[in-house]
């Protein structure tokens, strides 16, 4: 007796499951390489922001040790460095020379600047209502035994304004101001005694 096997029906499914193993495998691989070409892209651009910024750090540094490199090379350094010896051998008090400026005022006399020089000198500005009491005050400056020198340098006269014209009494006559800048060398050492002076004087008060 003859018996008839068919295995087609076998071999079709067996063929089947290999094709979902080879699809399942070529989708995992697919999968796979779209993550890694996401990942590299955004490694990329991070890698590109980085390189940019190191430019820029790298452009800024460059241009800071350029300008540290003009600074020291110019005539600024040297004027820094003289301004802060000047500063060391100069310690006076502001205190006692604006007392004394002011003291030898006329009655209508103003200070309106005073600025110390890097060359050890002193600016006064000075607003006066005439020009003869700019030039008494010059030789008060010059008679004072702390000035070891006085210079008139610049006498320039201020228009007075409407709105100061018509606070004015009627017959009050407003005349134009004058402003004097003045050029003083301190006697340090006499300065210097006024401060001791002073010093004195508030340890016998007490």
């Amino acid at each position: 007796m003859l018996v008839e096997i068919n295995l087609l029906p076998q071999n079709e499914k067996r063929n089947r499951q290999w094709l979902y193993v080879v699809l399942g495998i070529l989708s995992i691989g697919v999968l796979s390489l779209i993550l890694l070409l996401f990942l590299a892209s955004n490694v990329g651009k991070d890698v590109d922001a980085l390189t940019i910024e190191l430019q820029e750090n790298k452009q800024i540094r460059v241009e800071k040790e350029q300008s540290i490199s003009n600074f020291e090379s110019s005539d600024a350094w040297v004027q820094l460095e003289s301004a802060v010896s000047w500063a060391e051998r100069y310690p006076i008090n502001t205190v006692p020379v604006l007392d004394h400026l002011v003291e030898l005022l006329p009655e209508r006399g103003f200070m309106k600047e005073f600025t110390y020089g890097e060359n050890g000198s002193v600016g006064v500005g000075i607003q006066f209502d005439t020009s003869r009491e700019a030039a008494y005050y010059l030789t008060h400056l010059k008679e004072s035994e702390y000035i070891q020198e006085a210079n008139l340098l610049t006498l320039e006269t201020e228009s007075i304004s409407d709105s100061d014209s018509q606070k004015a009494i009627n017959t009050e006559i407003i005349l134009p101001r004058y402003t004097a800048q003045y050029e003083l060398i301190l006697d340090r050492e006499a300065i210097k005694n006024i401060e001791k002076d002073a010093e004195e004087q508030g340890g016998d008060s007490e």
